[in-house]
């Protein structure tokens, strides 16, 4: 058990390195940066459709809205797919995405701690968006708006990686209030 548990301490902290270093590697138009130590905001989805069912796309255990410009991509950080997890990248840019993973709550507690440590200036966030707590750190990486957070979707945790988009603003409340968990084992 403790060996498995090291094993996915390793992934998580695989995953999130590859974020943070995709993220770090330039730049694109969504920007922003994020002050003090802790916010607590109420986003709306800002009247996108995230809602329409018909808007939605699904891998795996998931369905989420996936904004115009963007494509959803049926796999992990490693290529893989996994229906645990998903991507949705800017189609324009490999600076702006989102990754997508199911995980305990003790690894996505330990992954937003990892994230933390490893950026300077990360910032204690909590969001309400689409009747869910989203939990984690923001930071600006070399002038790209990150953040990764977690919500519990009935005992599933997911979590999400992100670079390119505050974690405050309309297109990040369109995606993660549509949002959609459906685990069937």
């Amino acid at each position: 058990m403790k060996n498995a548990l090291k094993v996915i301490a390793i992934a998580l902290t695989l995953v999130l390195a590859l974020g943070v270093f995709t993220a770090c590697s330039g730049n694109s138009g969504n920007t922003a940066t994020t002050g003090g130590n802790t916010e607590n905001t109420t986003a709306d989805n800002g009247g996108n459709n995230s809602t329409d069912n018909s808007a939605k796309q699904e891998h795996g255990y998931f369905k989420v809205f996936v904004p115009e410009g963007y494509t959803l991509k049926h796999e992990d950080a490693f290529g893989d797919n996994n229906p645990k997890a998903f991507n949705i990248n800017l189609d324009d840019s490999s600076f702006t995405y989102f990754m997508f993973n199911i995980y305990t709550e003790d690894n996505a507690k330990s992954s937003v701690e990892a994230t933390k440590e490893m950026n300077e200036g990360a910032n204690d966030v909590s969001i309400e968006i689409g009747g869910k707590t989203w939990t984690g750190v923001a930071y600006d990486s070399l002038g790209i708006a990150c953040f990764t957070m977690y919500a519990d979707f009935d005992g599933n945790f997911v979590i999400v990686t992100a670079a390119g988009n505050a974690y405050d603003s309309e297109i990040v409340a369109s995606v993660l209030s549509s949002l959609e968990v459906n685990v069937t084992e």
